[in-house]
């Protein structure tokens, strides 16, 4: 799979970060959640936290 970032403004490779791929998909990159209460991921998601600024520019580049 090859992703392409649309959307994060840093330059650390921990920082927040939303990627088109070649699979026609969106990837979030972000802080893993580990307190989940109101949330039941299955085994095999995982929660992760992004500001919404992000999304919205993600949402820009995609043209939405």
């Amino acid at each position: 799979m090859k992703f392409e970032k649309i959307s994060g403004d840093c330059n650390r490779d921990d920082c927040p970060g939303i990627y088109s791929t070649d699979q026609g998909t969106v990837v979030v990159q972000g802080a893993l959640l580990t307190d989940t209460t109101g949330l039941t991921p299955s085994p095999r998601e995982a929660a992760v936290e992004i500001p919404t600024h992000l999304i919205e520019e993600a949402a820009r580049a995609l043209g939405r």
